[in-house]
């Protein structure tokens, strides 16, 4: 095996086994029959998976982050579309400026987004709510959906918007039947990173939810703080699970655009 094959297989290792052990090591204790997260096991059970849902303060956390996550993507997608859409337009100057202004929410600290966030909305008595966190993590989901919305609208070929605006086709009318078929799995890529991002958000979460609004992450965040249970380990498993299916998801459509490329 040459050298390079060698720091190669090398390099991968060491970041699979820095990514992956650490999950291998705790994501077991869910099924402890103990109350404490410690080695070795007392035993195998899945009484946590039913406290967790089958009990009120989990179930209502998970109920609150799937509102708000669902808010938070259809927002998302039709600003981060409609701005794509809008760049696209643009010439070569104005379109750096509004793309650079547009993915800026990305590169800002959550916790300066959180406190900015926190004055706006208390300023107009909207602090505390479920619209709140919606507003708030669309912010955050808007890029995402736009730079996945972009990828794919280069990616179109503008002779097709071309020909059917020549044959009398209104902007709309071609949009929906020529542009977002064409450009579907970036939207939806888009779509799914804007509901992961808002599903698993805890910094901006912690300025803006109350009691009411409280979210799966707020929750998983406090039981850290108050009391180490194999609840936790169960809800961090759930959300695990639930992001390896969006990347399998992802993937798919991330192959169904390359064919129709």
């Amino acid at each position: 095996m040459s050298p390079s094959r060698i720091v190669f297989a090398v390099s991968v290792g060491f970041g699979f086994a820095f990514l992956i052990l650490p999950l291998a090591i705790v994501l077991p204790l869910a099924f402890n029959d103990s109350t404490f997260l410690n080695y070795p096991m007392s035993g195998v059970s899945l009484r946590w998976f039913d406290v967790v849902l089958n009990q009120p303060p989990w179930l209502f956390a998970m109920a609150n982050s799937f509102k708000v996550a669902v808010g938070a993507m259809a927002l998302s997608v039709v600003t981060g579309g409609l701005a794509a859409m809008g760049v696209m337009a643009s010439g070569r100057v104005a379109a750096l400026v509004l793309s650079a202004l547009f993915v800026s929410p990305l590169v800002v600290p959550s916790v300066v987004l959180g406190v900015a966030m926190f004055f706006i909305f208390a300023r107009f008595g909207l602090s505390g709510g479920h619209l709140s966190l919606i507003l708030a993590h669309s912010v955050l989901g808007a890029p995402l959906v736009f730079l996945s919305a972009m990828t794919s609208l280069k990616g179109l070929n503008p002779e097709l918007d071309r020909a059917g605006a020549s044959m009398g086709a209104s902007r709309l009318f071609r949009f929906r039947t020529i542009i977002l078929p064409l450009t579907a799995p970036g939207f939806l890529i888009g779509a799914m990173f804007a509901f992961i991002t808002s599903f698993d958000e805890v910094v901006v979460a912690l300025f803006l939810s109350s009691p009411q609004s409280l979210t799966l992450p707020i929750a998983l965040f406090s039981g850290l703080r108050d009391q180490l249970e194999p609840t936790l380990v169960v809800v961090a498993l759930m959300l695990s699970m639930i992001s390896a299916l969006f990347l399998l998801v992802v993937a798919r459509l991330q192959k169904a655009t390359e064919q129709k490329a």
